[in-house]
């Protein structure tokens, strides 16, 4: 940040100072980043008061859909995965699940409380060698301190069902209004505990939403099977979401050099879910989030120099768990399905982490430098217990009039996997002057773990000595030919052969030391008055792929889904997980007795030289002030690699122990690139208006599937390398974010967020030829658009979000402000979870063109239903 200051001796008797400042300027950096004010945060529309959701203002940060439940953000065409977030240089990177954040795979929560945080800064573009852990963006955010005024504030937000309106499908079907609600509500309080050296901040917010859902019967509801109570489970049901959001931090100021802060950071969180439409609320389950951290820094000051240490502590738990685990769950094809949700899953990282940073300023040679270099070791541990369908679900159809099931699946074995694992990294960065035009960011990092791709794993030996024996003539695919015909395709020896698989533990699976990480960036302010600046930069940015990912390789030998094939007697042609039914295998410990006739296992195996995926980020632009107003124009290019698919490593059943055997491939790749437009006006009550736009125009290509290890199992392309380069999934061409506050007469304020974008591409399945493993095809299916203010026809989400506040003061420095907010303001049908999927059809590829264009849940017999975002007024 560069301060301009300007000083002369004066001589002058004043009887009042008042000091009003904006935010620093950062014209000069090399950076591609923007920095989300107080002002800001504390004004903007919020319908979570999610901090993540405040990311979209940023161009090149791919805005969350319109009331999305999973709050997580993703930038330059990489997956959330890419991303990492550091709250005071803690960093809250999820290493086992998705979602780049702790907490945020499937949930709608907030990694932490709006109110501690004092500002933040989301650069998507040539970050610094002090940022490790991330090949997309980061989040860099300070909480707020304590000092000596005593202030504190309260505040409360709701929502009701009167001001909620019924979305589009509700209206459609003729549904009663929903019956929503929602309480916002917390408080903060700051000041000197010793006065000029100890202070205290805190802060606590609860978050209680009711959302409603509707559970409906299916089109085979007509020919529903007597003695089975459905009418009492369908209808409108309420899904309740809780959450509880913590900080406390104290700042010490021992003397002028020496600083000390502590804090911890409490997250609990309960969503009852997954129930709704032929789901009935028997099946649902509470997703449980819990978070703590706790963070210690020292702060030594020099005459030149300042020294940085840390320690900190994070415990993650993320823990899904079905509300009725005693209720064997029985899935009624084409009505309802009944009874308890199937699926327990437990996953918990525990983060011990030291880093220390030295900066030494103002070294004169050739210029001014500032360096800084530092290292930092943290220490993992990952447990996971995933119980799949641990609950049994049982299966009816019309073929048996649904009087008994006609199969079964349940999991077999040991859910519970732990493993440890060590991360440590080190950097190296000068900030160099070159005049006083030029500055050069130059840095290098290395980062290394040990355990990213179960390194100490073993192959059993009976597994290694089959394939490599006698299941080798049978590790090939087919692959259909354009011509016509086919040829069979050896994936393992494009991949290294066999033995490139099979491991005896670190000996072949070494840690990977390669991770050098040289990042360079240039500003030249043209005029040398910081406002025309030219900037570009380039560097590489290693990151990991999350556990849960690779830990099948282990999981899959010890436990199993299994399914078991009921008919009335057992013969001949039936198939080989046949059994017989009887009612005695409703109990769980009765149908487990099946498992030696349910099927064979699937095998699972990690290349033994797999590389962490890693990005080319390159930039170049310029930034120009007007006044206080300043634009910014870039280009930004990212090039990743090393990202991994699973693949087909055969296509029949590998007899007599096996069913089939899938392999990582390594060579997925990415290609992105934007146009950048921002401008910006910082609000001050001086100005009394401030606020920004970014538009961003881009294209994310890639080769293989970034963001979907298991998609993409399509005959043609037996492997990544086969595959064509396609649009990503989550690709927007277009994306317009503005936002904006203002102060009105009579002390009103209004803010507004507006969102712009084209539709997001998905992932999808061309099952024009039927669904049949040769027959299936992959594709990517980009949501139609629609006008916008009757004009054009270019974007698929349009959505605007209003607030206005007016603040009473009530004396002694102390005031109330009274808030409206109003969320999708037009009432604009923003549709997601689309289904794509194309159907078979008899020769009628009208009908299936309509079918890929219909939103998630249509079918034959049914209405369409999608996730919308109602407004609430």
């Amino acid at each position: 940040v560069d301060l301009d200051l300007q000083t002369s001796e004066v001589s002058t008797t004043i009887a009042t100072v008042r000091i009003e400042a904006r935010a620093g300027n950062t014209s000069r950096t090399s950076e591609v980043g923007t920095n989300i004010t107080r002002a800001q945060v504390d004004n903007l529309p919020n319908f979570e008061r999610n901090v993540l959701d405040l990311a979209r203002l940023v161009p090149g940060v791919t805005p969350p859909d319109v009331n999305s439940t999973d709050k997580t953000f993703a930038a330059g065409g990489q997956p959330a995965e890419a991303v990492n977030v550091f709250v005071d240089g803690a960093t809250f990177k999820n290493d086992i699940l998705r979602g780049g954040v702790n907490g945020q795979d499937a949930s709608k929560g907030n990694p932490f409380p709006q109110a501690a945080i004092q500002e933040f800064r989301v650069v998507t573009q040539n970050y610094k060698a002090e940022y490790q852990r991330a090949s997309s963006a980061v989040i860099v955010a300070t909480t707020r301190t304590g000092t000596n005024r005593w202030e504190g504030d309260a505040f409360g937000y709701g929502i009701g069902s009167t001001w909620t309106a019924r979305d589009a499908f509700a209206r459609l079907r003729g549904f009663e209004r929903p019956d929503a609600s929602r309480l916002q509500a917390g408080g903060s309080i700051a000041g000197p505990l010793v006065r000029d050296r100890l202070f205290l901040f805190a802060t606590y917010e609860v978050n209680a939403r009711n959302d409603p859902v509707f559970v409906t019967l299916g089109g085979d509801s007509l020919r529903a099977p007597a003695g089975v109570d459905f009418r009492s489970q369908v209808g409108q049901r309420t899904q309740e979401f809780r959450s509880h959001l913590g900080l406390a931090k104290l700042t010490w100021v021992k003397d002028d050099r020496n600083t000390f802060d502590a804090s911890i950071n409490i997250r609990r969180d309960d969503d009852f879910r997954n129930f709704q439409g032929q789901t009935s609320q028997q099946s649902a389950e509470n997703l449980r989030i819990n978070t703590y951290t706790g963070i210690a820094n020292w702060k030594r000051a020099g005459d030149r120099w300042l020294n940085e240490f840390q320690g900190n502590y994070q415990l993650a738990d993320w823990n899904p768990v079905p509300l009725n685990p005693d209720l064997v769950g029985r899935n009624y094809f084409g009505i309802l399905r009944l009874g308890g949700a199937s699926t327990r899953q437990q996953f918990t990282q525990s983060r011990f982490s030291i880093r220390n940073d030295l900066s030494r300023a103002a070294v004169q040679f050739a210029g001014q430098h500032v360096f800084k270099i530092g290292a930092n070791v943290d220490l993992l541990r990952y447990t996971v217990d995933k119980d799949f369908l641990g609950n049994p679900e049982f299966r009816f159809r019309s073929n048996e009039n649904w009087t008994r099931p006609f199969e079964v699946s349940f999991g077999f074995g040991n859910p519970r996997m732990e493993t440890d694992n060590t991360q440590f990294g080190a950097y190296l960065q000068d900030d160099w002057s070159v005049t006083d035009k030029l500055v050069l960011n130059l840095g290098i990092r290395w980062d290394a773990e040990t355990n990213m791709a179960n390194n100490d794993y073993v192959t059993p030996r009976s597994l290694a000595d089959s394939l490599r024996g006698p299941l080798a003539p049978f590790l090939t695919v087919r692959q259909p030919l354009a011509g016509g015909g086919s040829q069979r395709v050896n994936v393992l020896d494009q991949l290294g052969g066999i033995d490139n698989f099979i491991t005896t533990g670190s000996s072949d699976r070494p840690v990977y030391l390669g991770a050098i990480q040289p990042r360079f960036g240039a500003s030249y302010d043209v005029f040398g008055n910081g406002r025309t600046v030219l900037f570009g930069g380039t560097g590489i940015y290693y990151d990991r792929t999350y556990w849960n990912a690779f830990l099948d390789e282990q999981f899959r030998r010890q436990f199993r889904v299994l399914t078991v094939r009921f008919e009335d007697t057992c013969g001949p042609t039936s198939p080989p997980n046949c059994a017989a039914w009887n009612e005695r295998f409703f109990d769980p410990q009765q149908l487990r007795t099946l498992s030696g006739t349910a099927g064979l296992p699937e095998v699972f195996l990690l290349k033994n030289d797999l590389r962490p995926p890693r990005t080319v980020q390159s930039s170049v632009g310029f930034r120009q002030e007007f006044g206080e107003n300043r634009v910014t124009v870039a280009y930004v290019g990212i090039r990743g690699r090393n990202f991994v698919n699973f693949i087909r490593a055969s296509d029949t059943t590998l007899t007599p122990n096996y069913a089939a055997l899938f392999v990582t491939d390594d060579r997925v790749r990415t290609f992105y690139d934007a146009l950048q437009l921002q401008l910006e006006r910082p609000f001050t009550p001086r100005n009394r208006f401030g606020g920004s736009i970014a538009y961003t125009l881009s294209r994310s290509r890639e080769q293989g599937q970034s963001q979907d290890l298991f998609w993409g199992f399509d005959n043609r392309f037996p492997t990544v390398a086969d595959r064509p380069i396609l649009r990503t999934p989550g690709d927007q061409r277009h994306v317009i974010v503005a936002n904006g506050i203002v102060q009105l007469p009579w002390q009103f304020r209004v803010s507004t967020i507006v969102t712009l974008a084209t539709g997001r591409t998905i992932n999808a399945t061309d099952a024009s030829q039927g669904f049949g493993q040769f027959e299936q095809r992959t594709y990517v299916y980009t949501p139609p658009a629609r006008p916008f203010l009757g004009v054009g026809n270019v974007f698929a989400n349009q959505n605007m979000d209003l607030r206005i506040e007016r603040p009473i003061t009530v004396g002694g420095g102390n005031s109330v402000a009274l808030s409206f907010d109003l969320f999708n303001a037009f009432n604009s049908r923003n549709f997601g979870c689309w289904n794509a999927t194309i159907n078979p059809t008899a020769g009628n590829p009208t009908s299936v063109a309509r079918s890929a264009r219909r939103p998630a849940g249509a079918s034959s017999s049914d209405s369409a239903t999608a996730s919308w975002a109602a407004p609430a007024r």
